[in-house]
């Protein structure tokens, strides 16, 4: 995460020249500001990541420049500059919104230590956006824990193991609803990066007109409707991991900016110019047939290998059934305890009818399920007729995928474009 833009405000022309050489000696774009007046014309006209202003100065005070930049601009760090004798002074800023303060004198190397802090700030506040919007949208969860009885989810298991400490980029495919999310988590908290951001995008979500934006984010006025500076998920994973989920449903024109990323770790946001470096460990996600979407154009090869540099292949739940009686039990204690619902076990009908039924939708469906089994009630013991699995389809072997969303797309507009 980045702090790019500064904004110094200070009377006395030598502390400006002071903190902007030291802040232009990090590479960071300075505007300064001779008084209280002069910042707050500014800050009606441009975005700033950080404001440094002094607490004295004729007209406007540092505290006025400190409400006005938050009325602005709530996320903005400001830190405020003052005297020994005016400590009161940096408190009152402090409870106003004030990051920190620098006290007089100090030295650059006082500056560089405080923008290190202002940075991590920055990406604990950035990530906490995230993490809420992802909650408040019904997918905030934290690792879920991986149940692994069968023979050959024991293979994955100990493949995902071995991958887990290195940085290589990840190809999980699968049927939907086998757990390919499940997979990512337990990658990453198995990584060094397990205290990183863990960042996920469902590429299959967003309109193909946002998804550049999300993935990369935007400077403020890059297109209509840009009215700040947004960050990208790629600027949201740095140092962390970053879960593509579908990701053969990126437009093509954007699967070429991808490969660069990639290959360079570096991006530009939309309306920028800056090359923006991050280090970020790559998962991606497929329930796809992966040499039909190349076949298709619908994926690029060069892209898909530089994805696919270790692949894990997650069976259909029908191909693991030693995983279905400690899967019902894992979410039947689970479900209960969120839903606040007495302890139930299994009967013996229940157990051979979940393990006799073929799980077209696989552990999403067996979820579901159960979900319904404990919210209903029907007491401690789940007999096998509480489970009503008898009207589901059995899944026709050797069929092909249903189209994506993005194929859907097009053949809607060649549909319109052939009306015409």
């Amino acid at each position: 995460m980045t702090i790019e833009k500064v904004l110094v405000v200070d009377d006395e022309i030598l502390m400006r020249n002071f903190i902007e050489a030291t802040l232009a000696r990090k590479n960071l774009e300075v505007v300064t500001a001779e008084n209280g007046t002069k910042a707050v014309e500014l800050l009606k006209e441009q975005t700033f990541d950080l404001v440094i202003t002094d607490m004295k100065m004729p007209g406007l005070t540092g505290i006025d420049v400190l409400r006005k930049v938050k009325e602005a601009s709530p996320d903005t760090i400001v830190v405020v500059i003052t005297a020994f004798g005016s400590i009161e002074n940096a408190v009152e800023a402090m409870k106003l919104g004030a990051f920190n303060y620098l006290l007089k004198p100090f030295t650059p190397d006082t500056i560089e230590a405080l923008l290190e802090k202002a940075r991590e700030h920055q990406a604990l506040v950035v990530e906490n956006q995230y993490l809420r919007q992802e909650v408040s949208g019904g997918s905030g969860k934290t690792a879920a824990k991986v149940i692994a009885e069968s023979p050959i989810m024991k293979n994955v298991l100990a493949d995902v193991h071995r991958i887990a400490k290195s940085n290589a980029s990840v190809f999980i495919n699968g049927e939907s609803g086998t757990g390919k999310e499940v997979i990512a988590h337990a990658i990453h908290y198995n990584s060094l990066r397990a205290n990183r951001p863990f960042i996920k995008v469902n590429c299959a979500a967003i309109p193909e007109t946002l998804i550049e934006s999300e993935f990369f984010g935007h400077e403020k006025g890059a297109f209509t409707g840009a009215l700040n500076k947004r960050l990208g998920r790629f600027e949201l994973a740095d140092t962390g991991t970053l879960l593509l989920d579908e990701i053969s449903e990126i437009p093509a024109a954007l699967q070429a900016k991808l490969l660069r990323v990639t290959q360079e770790q570096e991006f530009e946001r939309i309306g920028g110019t800056k090359p923006i470096k991050v280090d970020v460990r790559l998962i991606s996600t497929s329930n796809r047939d992966v040499k039909e979407m190349i076949a298709e154009k619908v994926l690029r090869e060069d892209l898909y290998y530089r994805l696919n540099v270790v692949p894990i292949y997650l069976p259909p739940l029908r191909e693991r059934r030693g995983d279905v009686i400690p899967l019902s039990e894992y979410f039947l204690e689970k479900l209960c305890l969120e839903n606040h619902k007495e302890k139930k076990t299994l009967s013996a009908d229940a157990k051979k009818k979940l393990q006799d039924y073929p799980w077209p939708g696989n552990v999403r469906e067996l979820a579901n399920i159960l979900e319904r089994v404990v919210v209903m009630d029907y007491g401690k013991t789940v007999s096998a007729e509480h489970l009503y699995l008898d009207e589901h389809p059995t899944p026709a072997k050797g069929k092909k995928s249903a189209p994506s969303l993005r194929e859907l797309r097009n053949k809607s507009k060649e549909y319109v474009k052939n009306e015409k």
